[in-house]
């Protein structure tokens, strides 16, 4: 059987959906949730999210192809909601707690110690939640310190990845995903001005 050339290459074996691009406006404070589809489950796992400013241009609208040298560089928070196990009728529990009932798990609305005996599936206070969902938390105060700042017409932008690495234990060689990488774009925003 003839193999094929080693340069002659037909599947990729390690692959995304692409880089991504969050759009901001200066001084905006956004949690994204993002799907981890590699895994089960979101809790325990290792979780590092970095933004570093990027070779900006006044003037320049392009995004840069390079980090700046001696930029800014920022860890950015990876929220996981606080799993409370299985529900249980008789315990308070606060907004954006998860509990696992019937099968499935809750996420809980913005209400603060909640106590009710009215089962999950039907209380429109919970909320069906996906447990592979971390939330990415930009702070208002992301890109404020940048050498350039955007302007009316032209943004500035930072690169952004995320890193998770599963829990040590059972494995003696821990694995670690990049799944979401790519561009954070910053625009002008006239109450930063004041």
């Amino acid at each position: 059987m003839a193999r094929t050339d080693i340069n002659q290459i037909v599947q990729d074996l390690q692959s995304d959906d692409g880089s991504v691009l969050w759009s901001l406006i200066l001084g905006e404070q956004i949690e994204y949730p993002v799907t981890l589809d590699f895994i089960t489950n979101a809790y325990y796992y290792i979780y590092e999210a970095v933004l570093v400013e990027a070779d900006n241009v006044q003037g320049n609208e392009d995004i840069p192809n390079s980090i700046k040298a001696n930029g800014i560089k920022t860890v950015i928070n990876v929220r996981v909601p606080v799993e409370r196990g299985t529900w249980d009728p008789t315990t308070a529990y606060s907004r954006e707690q998860v509990i696992f009932y019937s099968g499935k798990y809750y996420k809980l609305g913005n209400v603060v110690n909640y106590l009710s005996s009215i089962a999950p599936s039907q209380d429109p206070n919970w909320v069906e939640h996906d447990p592979r969902v971390v939330y990415i938390q930009f702070p208002s105060t992301l890109a404020s310190d940048w050498s350039q700042s955007p302007t009316a017409d032209v943004p500035v932008y930072g690169f952004f990845e995320l890193r998770v690495t599963e829990p040590a234990g059972g494995s003696v060689f821990l694995k670690t995903w990049k799944p979401v990488r790519g561009v954070v774009e910053f625009s002008f925003s006239p109450t930063e001005l004041i």
